[in-house]
């Protein structure tokens, strides 16, 4: 049974177009794919359930067309028992679809729509809803949506994720600036950072244009945090990948759900990084999230490490 103060996440939700093949091409070629799947997707979406399987209470904000892809992706967020009141579907746009290329090795090549053309307005969600959160979640797709919760976060002294992809790098900047704890890809890093690296030297000057803590995930090395000036290392769980697929989305809803349960960051990222690593272990789009118990367990294996 899930209990607490729901984790709500802001952002972006697709229909995936999955195909399965044996190897990337290295040039244009016809290629026959071994399976396909139309499952669920998008950061936003993916991270709520991916609390809500670790039995955290998530609720979605979210756009979606008016058409029948959207009805395909609430019906399978209820079923996985995401809140979806947050999730405006509008006869504007369409639902925006991605396609999913997965090699043997679990390696993915994805390619969507770009978010832009979407209606922008925020003004349909309940941002008073936000203090009574245990923490918010925010991707960089919605953006007018994820400043208004990130600052409605602060307002109300609600813990706040950003997960910081690439995107405009003033913008990057000012999301990131809201959230209490940004999350970047190396690549966000490096546009955050005007090209610095996550080293020990970096991240203090990266720190210093944030003004607080952050964390850079590293994908199968795991993720960098850089808090009260000492910058550590959390590994990932060594793991059989089947499917690297929204490992990263499940990264980000598993950290904002150790935040709401009241983890310090470090435990949070340890907790983030077991979910994260099972995942890929797992595959199977929102299916395959991992169960909290298996979490909990793999959590306690990984130790940290300070960087110097």
């Amino acid at each position: 049974m899930k209990t607490g103060r729901p984790v709500i996440c802001v952002g972006a939700t697709t229909v995936d177009q999955v195909l399965e093949i044996d190897e990337m091409p290295r040039q244009a070629v016809k290629v026959t794919a071994r399976h396909h799947f139309k499952r669920g997707g998008g950061p936003a979406a993916t991270a709520a359930v991916a609390c809500a399987r670790l039995l955290q209470p998530a609720e979605l904000w979210s756009r979606l067309g008016n058409d029948a892809e959207a009805a395909f992706l609430c019906e399978r967020l209820r079923r996985h028992g995401v809140g979806i009141e947050g999730v405006k579907c509008s006869g504007e746009m369409n639902t925006i679809t991605a396609v999913v290329i997965v090699d043997r090795q679990g390696e993915r090549f994805i390619v969507g729509h770009d978010h832009t053309d979407l209606p922008a307005s925020a003004a349909h969600l309940p941002l008073q809803d936000i203090a009574r959160a245990g923490a918010v979640l925010a991707d960089i797709n919605w953006h007018e949506a994820s400043l208004a919760a990130l600052d409605a976060a602060a307002a109300a002294g609600v813990p706040s994720v950003l997960d910081a992809e690439v995107t405009d790098p003033v913008l990057l900047l000012e999301l990131a600036r809201r959230a209490s704890l940004p999350v970047f890809s190396e690549e966000g890093f490096a546009l955050a950072s005007d090209g610095g690296q996550p080293d020990a030297k970096g991240c203090d000057a990266l720190s210093r244009r944030l003004g607080g803590t952050f964390g850079v995930t590293l994908g199968a090395r795991g993720s960098l945090w850089w808090v009260d000036d000492v910058l550590t290392l959390v590994p990932a769980l060594p793991v059989n990948v089947l499917d690297t697929t929204g490992a990263g989305d499940v990264f980000h809803g598993a950290l904002a759900a150790g935040l709401a349960e009241g983890r310090p960051v470090i435990d949070a990222a340890r907790f983030a990084s077991a979910a994260a690593s099972l995942k890929c272990e797992l595959g199977n789009g929102w299916d395959g999230m991992p169960e909290r118990q298996a979490v909990v367990e793999a959590a306690a294996r990984l130790d940290p490490l300070a960087v110097s």
